[in-house]
């Protein structure tokens, strides 16, 4: 569990290598304090990526003109899609990407045939 408080939530893409039998999970965190970096799995289907971004060393005097990029803790809780085996984890980071791979479980299940769900979307007028 993450006790201290989470200032930002970023980015993550979930991709299931069925090849390798391995959930690749990428989170784009460019910036972040590679000490501070934390993967935690809370059970075979959810894992918690941590860590923090020190602020930029803006010195002088001025003022943004548009702020977009988020400093300081942050958590990212993604619920895999299907179940993993911690002891077969790895992960790398660098260039602002973290990228960790989890081997599958033997008992998972994923789905191989795709089903396409057509509906009809209607616009609503506020």
């Amino acid at each position: 569990m993450i006790s201290r408080t989470v200032g930002f939530e970023p980015n993550a893409d979930v991709f299931i290598d069925e090849e390798h039998a391995t959930v690749v999970v990428t989170v784009e965190i460019a910036g972040a304090d590679a000490e501070s970096l934390r993967v935690e799995m809370n059970d075979e289907y959810h894992l918690v990526i941590s860590g923090r971004r020190p602020r930029s060393g803006h010195s002088g005097a001025g003022s943004f003109v548009q702020k977009e990029i988020a400093f300081g803790d942050f958590a990212k809780r993604i619920r895999l899609p299907v179940a993993v085996e911690c002891q077969s984890a790895g992960a790398t980071y660098g260039d602002g990407v973290l990228v960790i791979t989890l081997g599958l479980s033997q008992a998972a299940y994923h789905p191989t045939a795709r089903t396409e769900i057509r509906m009809i979307i209607r616009r609503t007028q506020v």
